[in-house]
């Protein structure tokens, strides 16, 4: 009961939120930087992504990692070309500590495509897996799971750079 009552008060703020405001954000138009090997592109003060889809928990991932969020929109599909467009380090070669992004039809994702966080990666015969962490998965809106799954032709790996520590 409690959680249904508190998915339909987030439900009821997420239809709530204005687009204007969200395209109001200031976004850092600094020429990209280098930290530990990976291009710092451009940034925004809050997560892009929609609650508890996806691109909302791949980003916080992406922040809890780089101390940053990526100025990034749209649909988990546009993201990997947004990011590159943007200036962050992008690579087709799987890579942890970065935002995966399944383009449409790729590993089951959804005509929107679809993002995940990746912390480790491991080679099994000729195979690269992922150990990914994922949110509205198989099991929907605000559900999170980490999973091993394997690296396909088509998905692209958005790279974090590293925080600074203080």
């Amino acid at each position: 009961m409690l959680r249904s009552r508190l998915f339909g008060v987030l439900l009821a703020l997420v239809v709530s939120v204005a687009p204007a405001a969200v395209a109001a954000a200031p976004v850092s138009a600094a020429p990209a930087t280098v930290v530990s090997g990976r291009a710092v592109g451009q940034t925004i003060s809050y997560n892009t992504g929609a609650p508890g889809q996806c691109t909302w928990g791949a980003m916080e991932k992406f922040r809890a990692y780089s101390g940053r969020y990526a100025a990034l929109a749209g649909n988990a599909a546009d993201w990997y070309r947004n990011a590159r467009a943007t200036g962050w380090s992008t690579s087709a070669a799987p890579r942890p500590f970065a935002m995966v992004v399944f383009p449409p039809g790729v590993q089951g994702a959804s005509r929107y495509g679809h993002v995940g966080w990746v912390d480790a990666l491991r080679r099994i015969g000729g195979s690269t897996w992922l150990h990914m962490y994922d949110m509205n998965g198989p099991g929907g809106p605000f559900t999170t799971r980490w999973t091993w799954i394997r690296h396909v032709p088509g998905m692209g790996y958005i790279l974090a750079p590293r925080a600074a520590t203080g």
